[in-house]
C-alpha cells in the first residue's frame, strides 16, 4: 500500500471519530436528567388532573340532569295549579247550582186563609217551616197540639249510636233549616244502620239484611208530635214512618 493511501485512510478515520464525538456532545446537550422523586410527583399530578377532569365532566352532567328535573317540576307545578283552579271553579259552580236548587220557590198560603186542621190531614214540610218562620206563636196554635202528619223530601238522615230511633231531615224552602223528625222503627226491625255512604237507612236480623227502607231523595210521610221551631228547624218527635215513595 502506498503511503498516500494510508494517510487518506487515517484522515477519514479521524474525521469519522470527530463526527461521532460531535454527535455525542449534541445528544448529551438535548437530554435532561429528571430526579426519580420529581418524576413520581409529575405522574401523581397527572393522575389527579385526569381525576379532576372526570369529576368536572360528572358534575356538568349532574347539573344538566338537575336543570331538566327543575324544568319537569316547574311544568308539573303549572299543571297542578291549573288543575286546582279548574277544580275550585267546578266546586264553586256545583255549590252555586246546589244553592240554586236548594232554594226552592214554594208558595205557602197564609195561615189565616186556611181552614182548621183536620185529623189525619197531611201538611207539607215547606208550609210547616214557612208558617213557623212567619208567626211562630200562631203556628204553635195550629200545629203544636195533638198528632201531626208531615210530608217532605228526605235530604239527610242520621242514626245515633246505642238507641233504636233514627232521624230524617226533610227539605224546606230554606237550605239552612229542615224539618227534623225523630222516627222510631217497628219492633220487627231488630238492627238499624246506615248504608250507601250514609244516604240510606236499612234494617236486618239473623235471617235478613240489609233491607233498605228509606233513602235520601225519597218523599215520605211521617206522623208525630210537633215541638216547634228550634235552631235547626222545626222539630218533630215520637214519629212513625207512614209512607215512602
Amino acid at each position: 500500500m502506498k503511503a498516500g493511501d494510508i494517510v487518506r485512510q487515517i484522515t477519514v478515520g479521524v474525521l469519522v471519530l470527530a463526527a461521532i464525538g460531535c454527535a455525542s456532545i449534541a445528544l448529551a446537550q438535548d437530554t435532561v436528567t429528571i430526579p426519580k422523586a420529581r418524576l413520581a410527583e409529575l405522574e401523581r399530578k397527572e393522575v389527579e388532573l385526569d381525576k379532576l377532569k372526570k369529576e368536572l365532566s360528572r358534575t356538568q352532567g349532574e347539573k344538566e340532569q338537575l336543570k331538566g328535573e327543575q324544568e319537569r317540576l316547574k311544568a308539573e307545578k303549572a299543571q297542578l295549579k291549573k288543575a286546582k283552579e279548574e277544580a275550585e271553579a267546578k266546586a264553586t259552580a256545583t255549590a252555586a247550582a246546589a244553592q240554586k236548587e236548594s232554594t226552592v220557590s214554594h208558595v205557602t198560603p197564609p195561615m189565616a186563609s186556611l181552614p182548621s186542621l183536620k185529623p189525619g190531614e197531611v201538611v207539607d214540610a215547606m208550609d210547616l217551616m214557612n208558617h213557623y218562620v212567619a208567626d211562630a206563636a200562631a203556628a204553635e196554635q195550629r200545629y203544636g197540639k195533638g198528632t201531626l202528619q208531615v210530608r217532605g223530601q228526605v235530604v239527610g238522615l242520621e242514626k245515633p249510636m246505642f238507641v233504636r230511633h233514627y232521624t230524617l231531615l226533610l227539605k224546606t224552602a230554606d237550605p239552612q233549616k229542615r224539618v227534623v223528625c225523630t222516627v222510631h222503627p217497628p219492633e220487627t226491625y231488630k238492627t238499624l244502620y246506615t248504608v250507601k255512604n250514609g244516604t240510606a237507612m236499612a234494617w236486618g236480623d239473623e235471617r235478613h239484611g240489609p233491607v233498605t227502607f228509606v233513602q235520601v231523595g225519597q218523599t215520605v210521610v211521617v206522623e208525630g208530635k210537633c215541638k216547634g221551631l228550634r235552631n235547626s228547624g222545626v222539630v218533630m218527635t215520637g214519629c212513625a214512618l207512614k209512607s215512602v215513595r
